[in-house]
């Protein structure tokens, strides 16, 4: 009696196994697609009539175990295509906050740019430091199309911001007669002129012109008593630079270049620079006299020294260009001080005094435009990098992992996805190429792991054994009929 219950557990045992076998076959190009095996165990034992011994009472399925192996990985044409190679899992979250995990990367954009998996499900990621490229705060959904990279307006001189510029300036040149007028630049009041564009804090594009003019030099004056010349009376080696804007940006009549600021340059007779200070404007009028005691003679406002502000090293113009005006620093180079021995700079870093022609080794501007994204790319660490219309390429986010201390304890729960239980124990959370967790491939995709000749052949298994139990069964059935027929 007990053969016939015995043979049926194995009926519904390898029938289902062969569901196993089946469901893997049928998975054999699915992407990320792990593989299960059954594993089976014998039922609960009884004794057997005359002897101490137990047999069991038939079989059972314990468990359809997943195979975790790594799958191959196959080239793709789409950049939002990520393979995981090692250990690690994607985060996805549903429109109600739950998490799943999933091998699959085959990721697109959903209609509101944010990267999800097939079937719309938000991939976790976290911002990403654009200095550091650390990962920083929570895992966010990756909103990708349709992000701006927003203006930087160009620097005020601190920390090696602003405008960096490198030339030579004409030993040579003729110390101009012509009064400067800051109010009406003309092309005679200058030696040297180089044009550079700076952003304001919106993102507009301002045009100015750095012009430079060289300086007549002064004799030192003469003490009267002895003769001798008076120490730091005289001048030689100066250029005055100004910074000149067209009129209609600060509101003076168009067709007028306008100087906004400038500064003074010295330089050793050999042509190194001394120092670069800033420069104020001072109105003339008879009988002005400036901050030094100096006489302002009639005419336009003249420019005079100005030590550098506290905070910086490099010389700084105030643009009148918004309604909060923009200061901007402009680094001629470091200077030198030939007197002092422990001074290692060279003054050759910057602005020089040579024997040639005026003329620009090197500009650099910082700041930056808005900027819309044109592309992306994903690299090993999975850092989603933006490439904007501004010329700005940047990191936006960086693809979130988790990894299980038994991952063959996770739910599988359809949609190529598992969700943690309380055998698989918490996720793990971590990055691409962190630890132990595997790196990640742009344009590929992990393949199924299904073995299609080992299916196979646990489908000839599987069906034998079927078969072998439904003999039993009938067996068994005969047996019960001989027993009827010997009341006949």
């Amino acid at each position: 009696m007990f053969a016939l219950y015995t043979g049926a557990s194995g009926l519904n045992a390898f029938g289902e196994a062969m569901s196993v076998v089946g469901s893997n076959i049928a998975n054999v190009n699915t992407t990320g697609y792990k593989s299960n095996r059954v594993n089976f165990q014998d039922m609960l034992a009884t004794g057997v009539r005359g002897t101490r011994q137990k047999i069991g009472k038939g079989v059972t399925i314990v468990s359809a175990q997943a195979n975790f192996s790594q799958g191959s990985l196959e080239g793709t044409t789409q950049i939002t295509d990520l393979a995981l190679e090692g250990e690690g899992f994607f985060l996805l979250k549903d429109d109600f906050g739950k998490t799943s995990y999933t091998r699959a990367g085959n990721f697109k954009f959903n209609e509101n740019g944010f990267l999800v998996s097939q079937n719309g499900k938000l991939v976790m990621t976290r911002e990403v430091s654009p200095n550091t490229r650390e990962a920083i705060g929570f895992p966010v959904p990756a909103k990708i199309i349709g992000v701006n990279d927003p203006p930087q307006a160009t620097g005020d001189g601190a920390n090696g911001t602003g405008v960096i510029i490198q030339a030579n300036l004409n030993a040579e040149a003729t110390a101009l007669t012509v009064p400067f007028d800051p109010t009406n630049v003309q092309s005679d009041m200058f030696n040297f002129q180089t044009a550079l564009t700076v952003i304001d804090d919106r993102g507009g594009e301002h045009v100015l012109n750095v012009v430079f003019r060289k300086l007549p030099d002064v004799p030192p004056q003469i003490n009267a008593a002895t003769g001798a010349p008076i120490a730091g009376t005289g001048a030689r080696n100066q250029w005055q630079w100004y910074v000149v804007v067209p009129g209609q940006d600060v509101g003076a009549p168009p067709e007028n270049q306008i100087a906004v600021g400038g500064g003074f340059l010295k330089f050793t007779d050999n042509g190194r620079l001394l120092t670069a200070t800033n420069g104020t404007f001072i109105p003339s009028a008879i009988g002005q006299v400036g901050p030094d005691g100096q006489i302002i003679p009639p005419g336009p406002p003249v420019l005079i020294e100005q030590p550098l502000a506290a905070n910086v090293d490099v010389p700084q113009v105030t643009l009148p260009f918004l309604q909060n005006p923009q200061v901007v620093g402009f680094n001629f180079g470091q200077g030198s001080n030939p007197l002092d021995p422990a001074d290692d700079r060279t003054g050759l870093d910057g602005f020089t005094q040579f024997a040639s022609k005026s003329k620009m080794v090197n500009l650099e501007v910082d700041g930056r435009r808005a900027g819309s994204l044109e592309s992306i790319d994903i690299d090993g660490e999975g850092v989603i990098q933006g490439t904007f219309d501004n010329g700005t390429i940047r990191p936006l986010f960086r693809v979130s992992l988790a990894k299980f201390v038994n991952p063959h304890g996770l739910l599988r729960k359809g949609d190529n996805e598992f969700t943690e239980s309380l055998t698989s124990g918490k996720a793990i959370s971590g990055h691409p190429n962190d630890g132990s967790f595997g790196g990640v491939r742009s344009r590929n995709l992990e393949k199924s792991n299904v073995d299609l000749a080992t299916e196979f052949v646990r489908m000839i298994e599987t069906q034998r054994a079927f078969q072998a139990n439904a003999k039993g069964v009938t067996a068994s059935d005969e047996m019960m009929a001989d027993l009827v027929a010997m009341k006949r």
